[in-house]
Order: C-alpha cells, then structure tokens, then sequence
C-alpha cells in the first residue's frame, strides 16, 4: 500500500502515480486519474449508475477501462450522508460500505465529500472566463459565499474563508419546505402536498422537479401531457416554436429558483456572491439569463437593498465535482 503525499509527483521505475477522482450523483458516476499533487483530469468517464449494481463495480469497470497505472489514493464526492461508514445516496439506490470500496482498491487512503460540497469548492479556482455574471454586485471576501445548483437533487452549499483556506459549510437546503409566493404556486403546492405529502424544495427545483411541475400545470389547466422526461420539456419550451405550457413551466422554474435563492442568501447573509453551478440549467442558459430569476431574487420587500449587492455567477466550467474533490484532497 502506497500512502499519499501531497504535492508531489511520484515516480517509482518509471511509472507515475495517480490519485483516483470520482464524483456519484444521482444519474451519472464519473472518473478521473490525476497526477498525484496535480489538478489535471485525465481520462475522464461517465458511467450511468443504474448499470452497475454498486460502486465498487462502477470502480472497477473504469479502472479496467484505462492502461494500467498505479493508484496512490482517492477522493470520491457523493451524494449522500458521507460521514458515515455506510450510507444510502439520496437519489440513487446504491448503498455505500466505506470498507468495501477500500477493498476494491487495495486498501489505499479513500477520502470522501459530499458531491455539492465539491461543487462549492471547485468554484474558489474559477476565474472570470469561468462563469457567466447573471447579476452584478460587490463580493465581499469576508462573508459566505453560497454556492447553489438543481441537479438530480437541489445542491446548496456555504463557502467561509479562514485563516488556513476555504471551509465547506454542507447543508440539506434542498430537503428544506417549499414556500409558495403566488396563487399559481399554492395551488401547485396543494397538488404536490397530495403526491409528496411533505413537499421539498427539490420536489421542483430540480430535473424531476421539472417534470413534476409540467404534470402540475397540464392538470390545472386539463391539458393531455405530451413530454415525459426534463430534457424533452426544456427542449420543447427553447424550441423557436415553442410548446405553451413547456415554457410556462421553465419561467415558473427559474422564477420559484430565483425566490428561493434569495431566501437562502438572506438566512445565510451571502454577501461573498453566489456561484450557480448546474449542468440541468446550462440546458437553457440563455433562457435562464433573460428570465425572472433576479427580479424574484430581490423581491423580498424591505431587504431589497440587502438583496441589490449580492452578486450571481453562473459556472461554465464543466466537471466541477471532479476538480472540487481534486481541491479537497489536495489541501487533507
């Protein structure tokens, strides 16, 4: 067993070392081998989780994918309580032993994150060509930087900076109860309350919660449902003939996100910025950017004013989970 050493690069009779990098969500599970002290992603893989019957296969399908390297140690970011030895994800039916993933890799150093807490840290190395600025404000470096993205699930996350580097703040915002502000929105909530029982801010900001609010919609307004999936309702909605109530449903989208975001901003007073990161968004980027989103994100009455400085970013950059996790065992 090989144990890890930071920052350098290890050479032993010609063969380089490298770290193993995966980042599990709840629809893909995603590889990477990185020059050990390095933060350059090398054979990057995405495998669908629902073709494996557990990590460690996953694991071993991409390893066996690549020539043969020798693995120093790993991180693996993934949904899901991390901080336990054994874990179900939260939208994925893996369960997680710690111990049998070591196994699998010959009992190196696995080190593990929350995948929306990779996220978050991916976004301290972006740069200004990184992201998109969806509104404009003034950082201030002192104060928590919130980092936000719907994906499978809804990923909210706190940045803090300290003394010896960035701290995660992990949260479960995304298991937090839907508010709705309009009539509209009441009366989906009462729909999903039916279906759900406790409604979840995820239930809508979030692929399948795209789909759950384009099923609410044709109900309310009797229409036969014509799209099964998010990705068949985004394309319907940018479509330059677009389907009505699949464009109703991406404005009501970025509407109830903009609401929501600003309600996190205010209960965590993120003056450091927001960085959006989320692959389901940059499906319709240009969409998202001319929609409501920062209106509804200042329209919190008397804390306007509190709301008008906060800056928004969203991240191009792709693979954000892999280089978080890079960041993070890189600084152990």
């Amino acid at each position: 067993m090989y144990l890890r050493v930071v920052g350098t690069t290890d050479i032993v009779g010609n063969k380089e070392f490298y770290n193993l990098v995966g980042d599990i969500g709840g629809t893909n599970a995603r590889f990477t081998i990185v020059p050990v002290g390095s933060s350059e992603l090398i054979s990057i893989k995405t495998l669908q989780c629902e073709k494996f019957e557990t990590i460690q296969q996953a694991i071993q399908f991409y390893l066996s994918s690549i020539e043969d390297v020798q693995i120093r140690s790993a991180c693996i970011a993934t949904a899901g309580t991390v901080h336990l030895d054994a874990f179900k994800l939260a939208n994925n039916d893996w369960v997680i032993n710690k111990s049998d993933v070591s196994s699998v890799l010959n009992n190196i150093q696995v080190s593990w994150i929350n995948d929306f807490n990779a996220q978050a840290l991916a976004t301290i190395e972006l740069t200004d060509n990184d992201v998109v600025t969806i509104k404009t404000g003034i950082e201030q470096p002192d104060r928590l930087r919130l980092a936000i993205g719907p994906g499978t699930g809804l990923g909210v996350c706190g940045l803090i900076r300290s003394s010896s580097g960035w701290v995660a703040v992990p949260t479960q915002g995304g298991h937090s109860d839907l508010a709705p502000n309009t009539s509209l929105e009441i009366e989906i909530l009462t729909l999903f309350h039916k279906k759900f029982g406790h409604v979840a801010i995820e239930r809508v900001l979030s692929g399948p919660g795209i789909l759950n609010l384009y099923e609410a919609l044709c109900q309310i307004n009797g229409k036969d449902i014509l799209f099964h999936s998010p990705s068949e309702i985004t394309a319907a909605a940018i479509n330059p003939n677009p389907d009505h109530l699949s464009k109703e449903t991406l404005h009501l989208f970025c509407q109830i996100f903009g609401s929501v975001t600003g309600s996190i901003a205010l209960t965590t007073g993120s003056l450091g910025g927001i960085y959006i990161t989320s692959d389901l968004i940059r499906n319709f980027l240009d969409f998202f950017i001319e929609s409501e989103f920062v209106q509804n994100f200042e329209n919190k009455g008397r804390m306007k004013y509190f709301m008008t400085d906060i800056p928004i970013y969203f991240s191009k950059k792709e693979n954000m989970g892999l280089l978080g996790a890079i960041y993070h065992l890189n600084n152990l």
